[in-house]
């Protein structure tokens, strides 16, 4: 087993399904490891394109879409989708390649510092170093990315990671994430606040427009009858709204 295969393995425990991206020389042990395993490569035709894409499929499921890239121009194309996710608070996890950090054949061709780049951009960016890592090294991507306020993660798998050997390291198995619980006085303060109004008007922005949130807060609209409007990043967070 590669590390490759180690990655595909965590990605398949997290419960991935889809994987979009652009393959390169640096990921080609990933895309092979893909090949043998339930996930779907999504080819897109722009690094950009694929951060969108699993940006807006952790929005709308409230799972971390994820991404791939090769180094470099292709790596840093995905900064605009990470701000996106960031900014919306949209669960992610990007995946790129990188030259072999024990040696490089081509000196510092194409080799930026991707991880320094994504820091300000994502919740977490990091790089592997050791196939052995590679599990826990997912698992804590999936929580970070998942969690509240969730957003991008960043990981950067260097090629001789990728295609060298991995130990029997055993997958660490996803666990439930606790999500914060308003106090109960400050859900009355909010009652009475509401209850006192004499024109109340409910705004609903990016943090209304979560998956588990949908179905509450379109009943809760339905029962008090107040009116509501949207941000640009709340639209669809009422049903019919």
């Amino acid at each position: 087993m590669k590390g490759a295969d180690l990655l595909v393995a965590a990605l398949e425990n997290e419960g991935v399904q889809h994987i979009f991206g652009v393959p390169g020389e640096e990921n080609l042990d990933v895309v092979e490891a893909l090949r043998c395993s339930t996930i779907k490569l999504v080819l897109t035709r722009h690094e950009q394109a694929a951060a969108f894409m699993a940006a807006t499929h952790g929005r709308l499921t409230g799972r971390a879409g994820v991404c791939l890239s090769t180094l470099g121009p292709g790596a840093l194309n995905l900064t605009t989708g990470a701000a996106f996710a960031l900014l919306g608070a949209m669960p992610m996890i990007m995946i790129t390649g990188q030259k072999g950090i024990l040696s490089r054949k081509q000196a510092r061709f194409q080799v930026v510092d991707v991880v320094s780049a994504m820091t300000p951009l994502s919740k977490m960016a990091h790089q592997i170093v050791s196939p052995a890592t590679i599990p826990s090294i997912v698992r804590e991507a999936f929580r970070v990315a998942q969690q509240e306020r969730p957003g991008p993660v960043h990981l950067e798998l260097p090629e001789d990671i990728a295609g060298g050997a991995a130990p029997k390291v055993p997958i660490v198995a996803p666990h439930p994430i606790d999500l914060p619980v308003a106090n109960p006085r400050a859900l009355e303060r909010a009652a009475e606040l509401i209850l006192h109004a004499r024109r109340p008007l409910l705004m609903l922005g990016a943090a209304a427009s979560r998956p588990r949130l949908a179905d509450a807060l379109s009943a809760f609209v339905k029962r008090v009858q107040i009116p509501f409007f949207n941000t640009q990043m709340g639209k669809g967070a009422v049903a019919g709204g």
